[in-house]
């Protein structure tokens, strides 16, 4: 009678590889909001207690994660530096999307990459304006403004749509689905 003994090594190493894995991530997300440390944060202390009633903000599946994806790389792109974590927790809260994500998303833009992102999509949407023969801005806003607002927006969506292809790879991988990107593209 033969017995099969477990393969204690390689379940020691799998534990240790998804240890790993997660402190790993424990120490990126570490500065940003958590339902637990929401009433840290200068202005979002005000809103802590609404926030943490909200169980959509703190879910990861996956349309609020897509969403907080696409959300959180419009605003990281628009010239709002000192009000991208406002106005995407208050997209968070309306749209249903995930907190720690869309804040994540925000971190792209930070005081040493904003000059060469809003240089980038100012150019990029000067380029736009000018070929595809968008509309003229309002008169009351600069046409500067108006070109980093929609270089911001094409730049943000396709960031986007980066992420969001990586995240749906990661995702069916970890859910040991087959990938197809050909089916990914489509949706």
């Amino acid at each position: 009678m033969m017995t099969m003994e477990p393969d204690t090594h390689h379940d020691e190493e799998h534990r240790t590889r998804v240890h790993t894995r997660f402190r790993r991530a424990k120490q990126i997300l570490r500065p940003l909001p958590r339902r637990a440390t929401l009433h840290r944060w200068p202005i979002l202390k005000n809103f802590a207690s609404a926030a943490r009633k909200t169980p959509h903000l703190w879910k990861f599946g996956e349309r609020e994660v897509r969403m907080a994806i696409y959300l959180g790389s419009i605003i990281a792109f628009q010239p709002i530096l000192g009000f991208q974590f406002v106005i995407a927790f208050f997209l968070a809260l309306a749209l249903r999307a995930n907190l720690l994500v869309i804040m994540g998303v925000q971190l792209v833009t930070n005081i040493f990459t904003a000059v060469p992102i809003y240089i980038f999509t100012a150019k990029l949407g000067g380029w736009l304006v000018d070929n595809w023969h968008l509309p003229d801005p309002h008169p009351g806003i600069v046409a500067g403004t108006y070109n980093l607002v929609v270089g911001g927006f094409v730049v943000g969506l396709i960031f986007g749509f980066i992420i969001d292809l990586l995240f749906r790879f990661f995702f069916f991988q970890r859910l040991n689905k087959s990938v197809n990107v050909k089916r990914m593209l489509k949706s």
